[in-house]
């Protein structure tokens, strides 16, 4: 079985991180029976943000 995950993501989100960990942590328990394949797609949680 394949499962298709795609992820929505701002890489400086900190709840961003803990959900792509919690995420591994779910797909290594199913690695046997289950093939998954991301697809990363990036957002931007503030587009007006100035550089530091």
């Amino acid at each position: 079985m394949v499962i298709n995950i795609d992820i929505t993501s701002d890489v400086m989100c900190p709840w961003c991180i803990i959900g792509f960990k919690r995420l591994q942590k779910a797909m290594k328990k199913f690695k046997d029976a289950v093939e998954f394949k991301i697809h990363w797609q990036p957002f931007e949680l503030n587009p007006r943000m100035q550089d530091e």
